[in-house]
Parts: structure tokens; sequence; C-alpha cells
């Protein structure tokens, strides 16, 4: 039997970005939860921001579609109401407009 948690975890560890929505196609629920623990593990090793980590890992649970509730449960058992602060933050960004960029319009004058 394949460990795909454990498969994901390994692949998230090595991961230099996030992997986009459409590379998934074919993975399971497990092995994405493992791809998320794993990569925002290893961006918060490499950054050393636990906040940066724990929003990026509720970015990506919208992103990838996973039970949110079940990803909140991996950030409780850190007893840290800062991480599920920044967790849901994460998660209800991707409900956001895209912010709108200004253009450098030349003024006349």
């Amino acid at each position: 039997m394949t460990n795909h948690f454990g498969t994901g975890i390994v692949d998230g560890l090595n991961g230099q970005h996030p992997r986009k929505v459409a590379d998934f196609t074919g993975f399971n629920d497990d092995y994405k939860r493992g791809y998320v623990l794993g990569y925002c593990h290893q961006l918060r090793e490499q950054c050393g921001e636990k906040e940066l980590a724990a929003w990026q890992a509720g970015l990506l649970t919208r992103q990838y579609h996973l039970d949110k509730n079940i990803m909140i449960e991996f950030f409780t058992e850190f007893g840290s109401d800062a991480y599920l602060h920044y967790f849901r933050q994460g998660y209800q960004e991707c409900l956001l407009p895209p912010r709108i960029q200004p253009r450098s319009i030349p003024l006349r004058g």
C-alpha cells in the first residue's frame, strides 16, 4: 500500500515553488495535504517566518480544494492562535478579487 501522504510531504519538502493546481491531476487529497505541509515546512525553514508558512498553507489549501477543517487540525497541534489566524487569512485571500495594478499614464502638463 502506498503512503500518499508521506510521498506528498517529501515532494513538498523538495519543492522550490508551490505547484500549479493542474499539476495535481490524478493525485488524491492525502498526497495534496502532505505536499502542502511539506512545502510550508521547508518555506518556514528557508525564510524563518512561521506566519508566512501558515498563510501559504491556507492559500494552498483553498487553491488545491482541500478540506479546511482537516488542515486546521495540523495547526491546532502547535497550540498557537497566531498560526490559525494566518492560516485563515491565507485561506480567505483566495476569495478576494485580484488586485488591480495602477497603470502608469503620462500626465499632460
